[in-house]
């Protein structure tokens, strides 16, 4: 109830294409593939469905990474506005901030961890963060992860996490550099594809 709540606050009558066609299989649980650029309101089509399964199962953990300090940050705010007048706490791991910090938050009892790769690779190589732990991956914008120059790092994290996960990919091209971290990360993915037109109008 809560969460509908915050949904409303923030101003939602209706899903836009891509939250119609995710927020159903995330909730049942499936890994998901999502073909979709930046103003789709893909973020709220991952984060309102997993926060309804850390609501349903407290010891859900849940980590999200992309490409960039500024989307890192813009997915912590809307975790925190969704989840403010719940008991979930996340942490941001970005480069840029006192790692301190974020090493003191991170021995608290975070929900969600929102990070960019470089310094969630400081924090596992320090064994602050341990990838087996999170059940719920999100990996957002892993075309521009692959651009950046990232892949190997991906390709490092996922053989870290548990085996028994759910996984959601998000880029707005497959490549075959993509492809390769793809195959890697999901398991039989439900895929859905929300093409440029619907985006310019949802912007």
């Amino acid at each position: 109830r809560r969460l509908i709540q915050a949904v409303a606050i923030k101003g939602y009558k209706m899903p836009t294409p891509i939250q119609d066609r995710v927020i159903p299989h995330v909730i049942n649980g499936s890994d998901l593939v999502g073909i979709a650029s930046t103003g789709t309101g893909k973020t709220a089509a991952f984060l309102i469905p997993l926060i309804n399964k850390i609501i349903l199962n407290s010891r859900e953990q849940l980590l999200i990474i992309t490409p960039t300090r500024e989307l890192a940050i813009q997915i912590d705010q809307e975790f925190k506005f969704f989840t403010k007048t719940m008991r979930m706490f996340s942490v941001c791991c970005v480069g840029g901030m006192g790692i301190s910090r974020q090493i003191s938050d991170l021995r608290y009892n975070y929900s969600a961890v929102i990070g960019t790769p470089g310094r969630l690779k400081d924090l596992i190589a320090r064994r602050i963060i341990n990838l087996s732990k999170f059940n719920t991956i999100v990996l957002d914008e892993a075309d521009r992860m692959v651009d950046i120059g990232f892949i190997n790092d991906i390709k490092y994290f996922i053989s870290l996490l548990s085996q028994s996960r759910q996984s959601l990919f998000f880029s707005a091209t497959i490549s075959s550099r993509v492809k390769e971290i793809l195959n890697a990360f999901v398991k039989n993915p439900v895929t859905v594809s929300v093409q440029k037109q619907a985006t310019a109008e949802n912007i």
